[in-house]
């Protein structure tokens, strides 16, 4: 803009230069002419009265003795045109070689009475010339004319001295104005370009930037705008990132996944938790389509019959990848708080997988208590139908069923009493006590106990715990059923003249617990759902052996209420270890 202003100024100014310099030489040359004109007027005048004697009295020589010495004084040229256009006296040249004059138009002008006036060139003396015709008179006629005549070559010369003095006096008021217009534009532009420069950083997002520019003028009220603008962009931006800020974070805490989308499905904006959901890892997802982040066409259909139907849909979902997740949806339109018109939709997602396994457990829990105590009470009542149908007569037949159906009175005690120890366990019903238990002796407790159980199978119940084994906090209670329920399925799922060994020791901070049996083994496939309720590798000998089907998940409750850590190893044929790791909280 500097170099702008600079060369329009000097533009200006040159054109201002050349146009009054060529008027001041018009003016001068104007001036110039007219005193010429004036003097040759004036001596042709004089001249006409003395050449008016010489025509009458046709004195020839005379006339021409008079131009001479009136010629060489005056430094002109002067001739004498008779009523018929012949020269009759010449100062510089021949007459008789000069052609008829009649046609010229100051003569012309002359014999009408006027004083003839031309410029032009004359083809005897070869130079411009100026002419004046001045008629001479007899009475009131004409009777010839004298013309007097100057070459005008010094208006060249006053052109050219006219042109020298401008040329002078243009260069150095050239050179001032060329310092005092780079002065202007410099400080025209100087905070200009300040402004701009500050104009540019706001934009980038400079909102601290000043501009220093002191001045009253519409500059610096500019300056002092963009300031005051700059001020109120930054107090709006901060309170905007401060609520952006906190609704961000508010969002980002939230424990349900959270999606919003544009009318033309594209993504708005998603939370962390919803990323977490669908397993996304991209970055940089705001502005990308829909379905070029989440690859789900339920999720795409909800929105576009929201869009199309302007509705509020529940609907769930599905995903297999990278594990098997359940989500219920609720998703909503979004519009402008004065408007129906839909910018966008809104998807709440909620993790409902836990819930609809809880659902499931549920269900098949009522389904297994329902199966496991119908087959008791049938074989009871069948039984007891039978006796009373005169089976009780017959001694032998009598006691053999009067003991299944003790046995299986005893089986539907055990189931209940398992199913009631879980129901509150899951539901805490029963107060855990926090007790010192010594491990070493609680376990060979537990080993006293079931010793009988083990002998009846020709098991080798093998113990090996350390001496110095740490003891453990908790309620010694359900620490020793959950030892029993362990020992006692190794016992039962042992063949005979088997082995189970208990070992325990400590591990760091840390009692490892360990129960191995050369038993029949778990297959691989079952080893995840073990401690799921009622469930049962082989129900068949599960039943055989007495079993309920709640023993282990009631272990699972048990280690949780230890913050324990429980695994297990097994092999088909070879036998089955579980491991507890249970914290001492030392």
């Amino acid at each position: 803009m500097q170099k702008k202003i600079f060369a329009y100024t000097m533009s200006v100014l040159i054109i201002t230069l050349v146009i009054s310099g060529f008027f001041t030489f018009e003016t001068i040359k104007k001036v110039h002419f007219v005193n010429i004109e004036e003097k040759l007027v004036s001596e042709a005048y004089i001249l006409s009265q003395v050449l008016a004697e010489n025509m009458l009295s046709n004195d020839i020589e005379h006339m021409k003795s008079t131009l001479s010495d009136v010629g060489k004084e005056l430094h002109v040229r002067i001739t004498v045109i008779d009523n018929q256009g012949m020269v009759l006296g010449e100062t510089d040249y021949d007459p008789k070689y000069m052609e008829n004059h009649l046609q010229r138009p100051e003569v012309q002008e002359a014999f009408q009475g006027e004083v003839g006036k031309e410029i032009r060139y004359s083809g005897t003396l070869k130079v411009d010339l100026m002419y004046i015709a001045y008629p001479i008179f007899n009475a009131d006629n004409v009777i010839g004319v004298v013309r007097l005549s100057t070459p005008i070559k010094e208006i060249n010369g006053l052109r050219r001295s006219v042109n020298t003095n401008l040329i002078i006096a243009f260069i150095p008021g050239l050179l001032l104005s060329l310092l005092l217009m780079y002065r202007i534009s410099v400080s025209i532009t100087r905070p200009i370009k300040e402004i701009k420069d500050a104009a540019v950083d706001i934009t980038h997002g400079k909102l601290d930037r000043s501009i220093n520019i002191i001045s009253t003028d519409e500059i610096g009220e500019l300056a002092k705008a963009i300031d005051f603008m700059a001020a109120s962009l930054r107090e709006k931006i901060n309170s905007i990132k401060d609520k952006n800020t906190k609704m961000e974070a508010i969002l980002s805490s939230v424990v349900n996944g959270i999606i919003a989308v544009d009318s033309h499905k594209n993504i708005l904006f998603i939370n962390p938790m919803a990323q977490k959901m669908l397993n996304i890892t991209e970055v940089d997802i705001a502005g990308k389509h829909l379905l070029q982040v989440i690859r789900n066409n339920k999720i795409d259909n909800m929105i576009k019959n929201i869009l199309e139907n302007r509705s509020f849909e529940e609907n769930e979902i599905t995903v297999s990848y990278p594990e098997e997740k359940i989500f219920r949806l609720y998703s909503n339109s979004i519009k402008y708080p004065d408007s129906d018109r839909i910018i966008g939709i809104i998807i709440i997602m909620q993790d409902v997988t836990e819930i609809k396994k809880l659902e499931k457990m549920r269900s098949e829990f009522v389904a297994n208590v329902s199966h496991e105590l119908k087959t008791p009470l049938t074989s009871i009542k069948g039984f007891v139908e039978t006796l009373k149908l005169g089976a009780i007569e017959d001694k032998d037949a009598s006691t053999r069923f009067l003991n299944i159906i003790e046995d299986e009175a005893d089986r539907l005690n055990r189931l209940i009493i398992d199913i009631l120890s879980l129901s509150e366990l899951e539901t805490q019903k029963t107060k855990s006590r926090l007790e010192n238990i010594n491990t070493y002796d609680k376990i060979m407790e537990i080993v006293s106990m079931l010793q009988n159980q083990a002998s009846k199978k020709n098991i080798n119940l093998l113990t090996n715990i350390a001496t110095d084994v740490s003891k453990l906090e908790g309620d010694s209670d359900q620490f020793k059923q959950m030892l029993i329920n362990l020992v006692d399925n190794a016992i039962k799922y042992t063949p005979e003249y088997g082995v189970v060994e208990i070992a325990a020791y400590n591990s760091g901070s840390d009692v490892v617990i360990r129960i191995k049996d050369n038993g029949i083994g778990i297959p691989k496939e079952h080893i995840p759902r073990l401690f799921e309720r009622f469930y049962r590798v082989d129900k068949a000998r599960s039943r055989n052996v007495g079993g309920t089907g709640l023993g282990l998940a009631i272990v699972k409750y048990i280690a949780m209420q230890f913050e324990s850590k429980i695994e297990v190893q097994s092999e088909v044929s070879k036998g089955t270890e579980f491991i507890l790791t249970i914290p001492t909280k030392a």
